[in-house]
């Protein structure tokens, strides 16, 4: 999904890509060259873009939950799934051929952890470890990968403690796109998100926006 804003005297393109869909990973590769920002925002951390760096130049084994087995195999359906996430891999990749940095909007892995540990609650670990075999058997009725993921989302943050971790990250990620345009020199700024924030964000960035 895209939006284009302007703001501040930015040209914004906002990307909502799925989550380990190969699909979404080749638009967005094609976005990016189409375009050739000279900015690029994305929710990821310092860590995690550097982490996912090393895998490119030296790929490894990946475990995986329970739930992101289910998530995935669901998401096949719709059409050939990786990990980690194309949309990722491909920004990453699009920044270290082509010389850019990729600015990190979401919280750092030491930030995460501490607000983590705070707000989820044993009640909820045990929660979201009993219902793991109902969820991973659930049909979710969904009619595009877009449903599906949006269904998948509104399933795990009934878990009380793991929705006010989503809501953090947010708040998090919509002060770090102002802290960063208020400073950026770049007419043109690119930003890219997992599905689940787009819409709260493409809300975000038209809240005083320029036509």
């Amino acid at each position: 999904m895209i939006a284009r804003i302007t703001r501040g005297g930015h040209d914004i393109t906002l990307f909502g890509g799925i989550k380990g869909l190969v699909r979404d990973g080749d638009d967005l590769r094609n976005e990016l060259y189409q375009e050739r920002p000279g900015s690029i925002y994305i929710v990821l951390s310092k860590e995690q873009i550097d982490g996912l760096s090393a895998f490119i130049k030296d790929p490894f084994e990946l475990s995986m939950s329970d739930y992101e087995i289910s998530y995935g195999l669901h998401l096949s359906i719709y059409g050939e799934v990786m990990t980690p996430p194309p949309i990722y891999i491909e920004a990453v990749k699009y920044a270290e051929e082509n010389g850019k940095e990729l600015r990190p909007l979401d919280v750092p892995e030491k930030e995460y952890t501490d607000f983590y540990t705070k707000n989820v609650k044993l009640f909820d670990l045990l929660r979201n470890s009993l219902r793991k075999r109902h969820v991973t058997r659930m049909e979710f009725g969904d009619t595009s990968p877009e449903d599906f993921v949006m269904r998948w989302n509104a399933t795990m943050n009934r878990v009380s403690g793991l929705r006010k971790v989503e809501e953090f990250r947010l708040s998090y990620i919509e002060r770090k796109i102002d802290e960063y345009l208020d400073t950026d020199k770049e007419h043109s700024v690119f930003i890219i998100t997992e599905l689940e924030f787009y819409d709260p964000l493409k809300d975000f960035l038209e809240h005083n926006a320029k036509n």
